[in-house]
């Protein structure tokens, strides 16, 4: 299993259906063999643009594991979905190994000639 993040846009209907919209989008990852890490609300907030006729719209942020193969069939739930307006899902960065420093191939200064 991979981590992934995920943030979701749906509209407002009240705090109500905002919770049940999280609650949608964690049984859809259950829902594929996967397991939600955390959940975090970003509120309601003002989109840079219309979105299916909506200017304003609860933002919230998900990390979850959930296998590689199965991240499409969870696209796919995800658009058709009636109450998301947006989503996006990423690969959660892996830790970083250290960079090797590279020798320069000149050892020692060059000198001009002349």
């Amino acid at each position: 299993m991979r981590t992934y993040e995920g943030l979701i846009i749906t509209p407002i209907a009240g705090a109500a259906g905002t919770k049940d919209e999280s609650a949608n989008f964690e049984s859809l990852v259950k829902k594929h063999g996967g397991n939600v890490l955390s959940r975090n609300d970003l509120g309601k907030r003002f989109l840079g643009y219309t979105v299916k006729k909506t200017k304003e719209a609860y933002v919230t942020g998900y990390d979850f594991e959930l296998s590689p193969e199965k991240v499409e069939p969870l696209f796919k739930d995800l658009r058709l979905s009636e109450n998301v307006l947006k989503f996006m899902i990423t690969l959660k960065s892996l830790e970083k190994k250290p960079r090797l420093k590279r020798k320069n191939k000149l050892s020692s200064p060059v000198e001009a000639k002349g």
